[in-house]
């Protein structure tokens, strides 16, 4: 039976999955066209996967499962870059390259980058904090790997592997995520 406690939790995880899949199905429909500047469809279903994120930290926030100690705050320092990232997102309608970009937009863009490095932090503090069990505990881990993983697939592979294990990731982690969360909602204390 649904509960106003598991309402929430539910939503970010819907909204979670939601985000993650539509910004793989863009990155698949777009390819490799993302590396030559920016495209429109990517960057509204990354506006969905930020929206999807900042819920899910606001649930991480609010259940305290990145900790009680200073990595508490991991969650609050995401509460900050992600709407950056999706400020970002909106105000580059209009550019057709990053290049083209004016210095504060530039500057704002590494709010991208910086995001995706504290998900990683936040996933190795709840995957040590043992707050969560199973793939609850190691998916947030995976996921903040999205980075990372999709950089070393360009190095190995090229742009065209990146952007398949680029969605394949997102879905994977943050997708799966997102569904054992909305799934079950109780399992987060």
């Amino acid at each position: 039976m649904e509960t106003t406690l598991t309402t929430p939790v539910r939503t970010s995880g819907l909204l979670l999955t939601l985000g993650a899949t539509a910004w793989a199905i863009g990155t698949f429909i777009v390819g490799d066209d993302i590396y030559q500047g920016i495209q429109t469809l990517d960057t509204v279903t990354g506006m969905l996967f930020v929206v999807g994120v900042f819920a899910w930290i606001l649930t991480v926030s609010k259940k305290r499962l990145a900790g009680d100690g200073v990595a508490r705050f991991v969650p609050y320092a995401l509460m900050v870059t992600l709407p950056c990232a999706f400020l970002l997102n909106a105000l580059s309608f209009g550019y057709a390259r990053h290049e083209d970009f004016p210095l504060w937009l530039a500057i704002l863009d590494a709010s991208w980058p910086l995001s995706q490095l504290l998900l990683l932090v936040l996933g190795i503090v709840m995957a040590a904090g043992k707050r969560l069990d199973g793939a609850l505990r190691w998916l947030p881990l995976l996921a903040g790997m999205w980075f990372p993983v999709t950089m070393a697939a360009s190095i190995v592979g090229g742009d065209t592997v990146s952007t398949i294990v680029s969605g394949i990731w997102l879905i994977g982690t943050f997708g799966a995520l997102g569904v054992l969360v909305a799934a079950q909602p109780h399992r987060l204390p």
